[in-house]
Parts: C-alpha cells; structure tokens; sequence
C-alpha cells in the first residue's frame, strides 16, 4: 500500500469519556445535562419545597424534579434587618463535595444531590452548611410518602410574632409655647404645622368677647388691680390686659399673652366663654380672676348664642 492509500483507513481513536462529561457541564449552569427528555416531560413544573432553618434562620428550599436542580431562597419580614436578597443559592444541581480540585481532577462518579437522597430526619448540606427540615407542603408530603415511603411532617414558613405596640407616653405639657405645637415633637420628628378650623377661624374673624376682671386675692397690693380678658372665637384663645391705674405703682400692658389655656376646675378642658360668666371666678394659667363686668358686645353675643 501506498501512502495515501493508507491515510484513507479510518483509524478507530479511543473516546474519551472525560472530556465528553466536561464539555457536556460546561454546556449547563451548574454542571451536567438533563439524563433524559422522559425525566422532564414527566416531571416539568415539579417542584419539592422544603421549610428549612440554618443558623436561626428560615429559608426554602425548591427541589426541581425536572432536571435535579436545588435553589434556596430566604425568607424576610418587615424590620428583619437583613439585605433583601431574594436568593441564597441559584438554582443548580448541588454536589455533595464542595471542595476545590486541582486542574485536571474531577468528581468521581455521580455526586450531586437527588430526591431519594432526603430523609426527614437528616439536614440538607449546601456547600458545608447545613439546612434542618422543619416541614414540607402537601405535594411533597404525598409524593415522598407514595415513591419512597417517608413520612416528612407538613409545615410553613413560620413568621415572627408582631411584638407589642409601644404606649406612647406624653409627657406633661410645661407651660411653654402652644400644647398642639408641643405635641408635634412627639408625634413627628420634623413638626408639623397644627391644623385649625377653617371655617371656625373666618366665620368668628375679629370676634372678641372682652371681660373686667381683678384678682382673687387678699394682698394689699393686688387688691386694686384690674385686668381685661379678651377671649378671641376665631380659635378660642385667651389674652389678658392690665390698664393702668393711678398710684398703683404698677406699669400697665400685657399682663398675659395670648394662647389657649385650660381650666385646671373642669378636668384640664379648655376655656370656654360658659366659663367667663358674669361674677364667676375662673384660674387662668395659676392666677385666680374674678370676672365683674363685660362690654356691650359681649352681652349681645352671650344672650344670642347660650341662652
């Protein structure tokens, strides 16, 4: 034979099983193919769910029939003060060995994961870390219990109570600034402006109920003084006034600013004009007043409106 007779005998090379099974899991995310098309055909939408804890935390772990593959996913709920990774593990056929080899060194044999390799009373083993079973859901329940004759007890995710609301306390208002703008701090970080009534506030715009008072008291000195309340019906708030008196040594003007005080005789409520009766004593902000008169637009509004 000459040689190129020879060169057209086809020479039978050895098959390399090795390269075969490389280049197949190369070829697939997570190593190797599907072993048959009846596997997923008869399996497709398949899922085992496992309820799983590791290190005092839930996860989920899927089992795909289909094609082998595993995928862990964890479990959040509000204010867990975790990164909300939806997944701990992508879905891939899981090995038994996760150790790094060597160029050219391989798995010997079939080690991945599969379903009659799950026992309830074993944990499943991800990459060194272990996954306690604390239950399944019905399809797997009945599927292990039909093909392999284990019974896995059937469970949920489980979430953590709700704890407790916490009483807001409010402390007690000390007498500076407005109450509803105290109140702010305490139910906002950044206060908010306090909300009136509207239509209260136009429909009683410069109405003022005016009032003469003086105190109620003993002390020479105080006897003689005179003050006049003015209570404002645009949003219910008091200011006092004292005029000057001769001799008295006492420079008249504000005696108290105006804002909205309470009645310490009726329960901390509000005062109201019901409160200012002619010849009634009412105590506004710790000083005690004893109302005489009141002008004429102030006894026309009275008979009008509480009679």
């Amino acid at each position: 034979m000459d040689a190129f007779a020879q060169s057209l005998i086809k020479v039978a090379r050895p098959r390399d099983n090795e390269m075969k099974e490389y280049m197949e899991k190369s070829l697939r995310t997570g190593g190797g193919k599907v072993p048959s098309w009846k596997q997923f055909l008869d399996n497709d939408r398949k899922v085992l769910r496992f309820f799983c804890t590791s290190e005092d935390l839930p996860f989920v772990v899927h089992y795909y029939l289909a094609d082998d593959t595993v995928e862990i996913r964890e479990v959040h709920h509000p204010n867990d003060g975790r990164d909300a990774f939806p997944k701990l593990l992508q879905r891939q056929r899981l090995p038994f060995k996760s150790d790094v080899n060597q160029p050219g060194l391989h798995f010997i044999g079939d080690n991945y994961l599969t379903a009659d390799e799950i026992h309830p009373d074993q944990p499943i083993n991800a990459f060194g870390r272990d996954y306690q079973i604390n239950g399944v859901d019905q399809y797997t329940q009945e599927y292990y219990m039909a093909k392999h004759g284990r019974c896995f007890e059937r469970g949920e995710i489980q979430m953590p109570e709700a704890p407790d609301a916490t009483v807001r306390q409010i402390p007690p208002y000390n007498g500076f600034g407005n109450e509803e703008d105290t109140l702010g701090y305490i139910y906002d970080l950044i206060p908010k402006k306090p909300k009136g009534d509207f239509f209260k506030s136009v429909d009683n715009d410069k109405k003022i109920l005016r009032y003469t008072a003086r105190f109620n008291t003993r002390v020479p000195e105080d006897i003689d003084r005179r003050f006049i309340i003015s209570f404002y019906l645009q949003d219910d708030s008091i200011s006092v006034y004292e005029p000057a008196v001769k001799n008295s040594g006492i420079i008249e003007g504000p005696f108290l600013r105006r804002n909205k005080y309470k009645n310490v005789d009726k329960n901390n409520e509000w005062i109201t004009p019901t409160d200012l009766g002619i010849g009634a004593d009412v105590k506004i902000n710790g000083y005690s007043y004893h109302v005489v008169s009141c002008d004429d637009y102030t006894k026309k509004y009275l008979q009008a409106h509480l009679d």
